[in-house]
């Protein structure tokens, strides 16, 4: 929970920005999706935008501001349909305290609100459900209030919102330590317990269970579990396939916290210990990430370190004949990629690929080695980004006509086709940017290949 010099901090800055603006602001929390054929809703993850000000986690609620009255929150109260079947939810006197603001006022108060500024140009952020079923909020079509909705400031806000986000307070930092704590558990748990015979979908069950008895109420994203090829699926959902000995399995799975994302990958074998070509992949990706992490610092262009580390990634490959070739070439023309194709990481926050991740006038590039890069800003003290390179033996690029021609000579095929099926390998930490360098939040997760295989060990009951 924000304490309430955090979140009035916050809302100042954000007035201070719409000082040009002369109608009020709202800041939509987002509406509950049914789910077909029942009487219930997809779980609720409300606009970042709306938990950063409002600090609530409350839907269909608006944080509304006027520059010459303040801040005013309004939600919903159950109607007696609602305390029948879903229970009375929480009351405006504790969404008010949890927004640091002495009151609330019900929803179908914002009509009127509006109603008293008709005529004046209104912005809008955070959900923008709100422009599309206005009802929903307490509100009527905004045609009828004679507002003109100003696109142009909404947009300025939330880049400004997003320039905010990326630098955490100490509330936010022990938000993300706590989820980090969480995913920890998780994790060891999946490294003590994994064996031949589970199935990914036994294992996620297991370590999102361990995430929720430690405290965190939900997962920071659909747990990723592949073991053997669909370690390859750089988003893979876990299926029902089971674990073979002698696989891999890549797991990237985390907890939150106060609406706070951890995202933590491991890699590790279903076996005791890796095995030669496992081993060697597994010590060049963490090689390649310790060397990522001492480069962070204040002033340290996130990009720079992505291609720092595709020219790692290269030059490693070359050593182990997988490729051919200048490892400085081979990056510039994007081979590195047909085994690297994402990014480094990205910035990690209220979302799992937070706020702010291109610094405002760079252009994403659209290159084949670089279009999956999320961060492209110079890292400040206080910014929390991921470090997560890999290497991975991906079908759908291995086996592709196109790039088997384009790089048919820096590529040492044979060798690629006997390990189609090897799966992938990554290994994501948690980073906040300090003064002096890097805080790694996840580095109670071992990565080590002997912390990992100790763990594999005590699993096999070795």
């Amino acid at each position: 929970m924000f304490s309430r010099e955090s979140l009035e901090r916050r809302r100042v800055a954000v007035a201070t920005a719409a000082a040009s603006h002369r109608g009020p602001l709202l800041v939509a929390s987002g509406l509950p999706v049914p789910v077909a054929g029942t009487d219930q809703f997809h779980e609720l993850h409300v606009h970042p935008e709306f938990r950063y000000l409002a600090g609530a986690n409350v839907a269909a609620a608006t944080l509304a501001f006027d520059p010459r009255e303040g801040w005013t929150l309004f939600a919903p109260v159950a109607s007696e349909d609602e305390r029948v079947w879903v229970g009375d939810g929480e009351s405006l006197e504790t969404v008010a305290a949890e927004a640091g603001l002495e009151s609330a006022r019900p929803a179908h108060e914002l009509q009127a609100w509006l109603q008293q500024r008709r005529g004046e140009p209104l912005a809008v952020i955070g959900n923008h459900d709100l422009l599309r079923a206005p009802g929903a909020y307490g509100a009527t079509n905004f045609e009828a209030l004679e507002v003109e909705i100003d696109s142009e400031v909404g947009a300025r806000l939330s880049e400004r919102i997003a320039e905010l986000r990326r630098a955490k307070d100490e509330d936010e930092l022990a938000s993300m330590r706590a989820a980090a704590s969480a995913t920890a558990d998780g994790h060891l748990l999946a490294l003590r317990s994994a064996a031949a015979g589970m199935s990914e979908r036994d294992l996620q069950i297991e370590v999102e269970a361990s995430f929720f008895r430690a405290g965190s109420p939900r997962t920071a994203y659909g747990s990723i579990v592949g073991g053997g090829p669909n370690g390859a699926v750089l988003h893979f959902a876990p299926t029902g396939r089971r674990f073979r000995e002698g696989e891999i399995v890549l797991m990237d799975a985390a907890a939150e916290h106060d609406g706070y994302a951890a995202d933590v990958t491991r890699t590790f074998p279903v076996s005791p210990a890796f095995s030669g070509a496992q081993r060697d992949i597994y010590a060049l990706v963490l090689d390649v990430q310790k060397q990522a992490i001492a480069d962070v610092r204040p002033g340290a262009e996130y990009r720079d370190l992505h291609m720092a580390a595709a020219g790692r990634i290269a030059s490693g490959l070359v050593d182990l004949g997988i490729l051919h070739g200048d490892p400085t070439i081979l990056v510039e023309r994007d081979a590195h990629a047909l085994f690297f194709p994402h990014g480094l990481g990205h910035m990690l926050g209220l979302s799992t690929h937070d706020a702010g991740g291109c610094l405002a006038g760079r252009t994403p590039s659209d290159r084949f080695g670089l279009k999956w890069l999320r961060a492209d800003l110079p890292l400040e003290q206080g910014y929390v980004v991921t470090v997560e390179p890999g290497i991975y033996f991906i079908r759908a690029l291995l086996t592709s006509k196109e790039w088997r021609e384009r790089f048919r000579d820096e590529v040492n095929w044979p060798l690629v086709d006997t390990m189609l099926d090897f799966g992938g390998i990554r290994i994501e930490d948690d980073v906040l940017v300090t003064a002096s360098g890097a805080d790694v939040l996840s580095a109670a997760i071992p990565k080590e290949i002997a912390a990992i295989e100790e763990l594999r060990r005590e699993a096999a009951g070795a």
